[in-house]
This record gives structure tokens, C-alpha cells and sequence, in this order.
């Protein structure tokens, strides 16, 4: 009888710890003594801020700089937008970037909407990626551009270089480097007609060539861009 009884003891014991275990193990009480329902923790998405890439908004950088450059000055002048202009801001950015992203710092910059990019302004941008060892992409329209979006108005469709940033983060899972709040991101894709990118990388003499159609259904699940503040490395 005894020997019995001592087993059934052992054998609740035994289930207890059990339990006791089962419960430690799914995250016992939490901080607030509330148990915890359910299965594995929440996964979280990757921290695109802590990317060794970051991707630049080229132009919306140089406007950034030059107001903090002028900011004790009542009406600062408006940022040159040459070619040269826009390699002296990667030339002065490059190193701090580099120094906080190991991996790809890529510069996305835009041809103008009143001009076409010339071989001399492409020979620019080739030369900043290579000094400052870094990736300058060069989004252009179309002299003739296929068919696909019709023109429009919208300011929008002005957004080719922003559209191909959040190509470019989607790719490299990193964060965006700009002051925009890409407010009419979910315009893009039926505002922006087809255009085509040169890409200069550092270690490569010629440019590989990309061409983007927006409208595309590959596209249509792109979402906004995890973006960073200029401040939080040049404030």
C-alpha cells in the first residue's frame, strides 16, 4: 500500500514539473504576469536601418545640405544642379556613408525635365562612383519612349528617380536616405512612363543598362521604402 502511494506521489510530481516546464518554456508569465497564448513569438522583418546598403536620393541630398549650409541666411540660394554640383555633394558624402554602410552605398540620380543627359554629364557620375568607391545610377527618360503610361501633368509622374530608390531598397533590403515622404508613392505606377537606368559602379569601366516599365505587374506589390533622415548622418 505504501509503495503505491509513494508511486502515485512521484507520478504527480512528475506532472507537475511538466507542466511547470511547458509553461517556462512558452514565456511563463511575461513582465506583466499575463500568460502567453499561442505558438512561436511574432517573427520580425529585417531592420533595413541596420542594412550594411543604404540607397541616396541623390538630388533631394543636395537640396538637404545646402539649406543646413544656409540655414542662417534669409532668402539661401537655390543648390546648383550641374553634373559637377551634384559629384562635389557624393565626393562630400561618400566617406561618411561608406563609413556606416560596408555593403553597396548606392547614389540614384535623375536627368533634368527640361534636358536630356549628355555623354559629358554620364562621364561625371562614372568618375564620382569610381574615386569615391561607391554606385551612381542614372535614371533617364526615354527620347522616344515605348508605349505603356500615357504622359501626364501630375507631379507624380516626375518620380522616376524615387520609384527606382524603392526598387533599389526593395533589392538590397536596405533603407532609403532622403527628406521626402513620398506622399504620392501609390501614384507611380500609372503615372510614370517607361525609363532606363545606367548604372556606374566603382570597380567597372562601362555602365550596365536597366530598363524599368513602372506599369508592370511585377510591380504591383511594392510598397514604400524604409527611409532615414539626412540628420542621422550629417546633422
Amino acid at each position: 500500500m505504501w509503495s503505491l502511494l509513494c508511486n502515485a506521489l512521484a507520478l504527480v510530481a512528475m506532472l507537475v514539473l511538466l507542466i511547470l516546464a511547458a509553461w517556462l518554456v512558452r514565456g511563463g508569465g511575461g513582465a506583466t504576469g499575463a500568460p502567453v497564448i499561442g505558438g512561436a513569438p511574432p517573427r520580425r522583418g529585417p531592420d533595413y536601418a541596420a542594412s550594411p546598403h543604404i540607397v541616396v536620393d541623390t538630388l533631394n541630398l543636395v537640396h538637404a545640405l545646402a539649406e543646413a549650409d544656409t540655414a542662417a541666411v534669409a532668402m539661401p540660394p537655390r543648390p546648383a544642379l550641374t553634373p559637377a554640383a551634384i559629384a562635389a555633394v557624393i565626393d562630400r558624402t561618400a566617406p561618411v556613408l561608406r563609413a556606416r554602410h560596408p555593403g553597396r552605398v548606392m547614389y540614384v540620380i535623375k536627368d533634368r525635365e527640361s534636358q536630356f543627359n549628355t555623354a559629358d554629364a554620364r562621364e561625371v557620375y562614372r568618375a564620382a562612383a569610381d574615386r569615391n568607391n561607391v554606385y551612381v545610377y542614372v535614371v533617364e527618360r526615354y527620347v522616344d519612349p515605348p508605349s505603356g503610361v500615357a504622359a501626364s501633368a501630375a507631379h507624380s509622374a516626375r518620380g522616376r528617380d524615387d520609384f527606382f530608390t524603392a526598387l533599389l531598397a526593395r533589392r538590397w533590403r536596405c533603407a532609403v536616405l532622403t527628406e521626402d515622404r513620398l506622399r504620392d508613392f501609390d501614384e507611380f505606377r500609372a503615372t510614370i512612363q517607361p525609363f532606363h537606368v545606367y548604372e556606374y559602379a566603382y570597380w567597372r569601366r562601362l555602365p550596365e543598362r536597366e530598363y524599368v516599365r513602372p506599369e508592370a505587374a511585377a510591380y504591383s506589390r511594392m510598397k514604400k521604402p524604409r527611409m532615414v533622415r539626412t540628420e542621422e548622418y550629417f546633422g
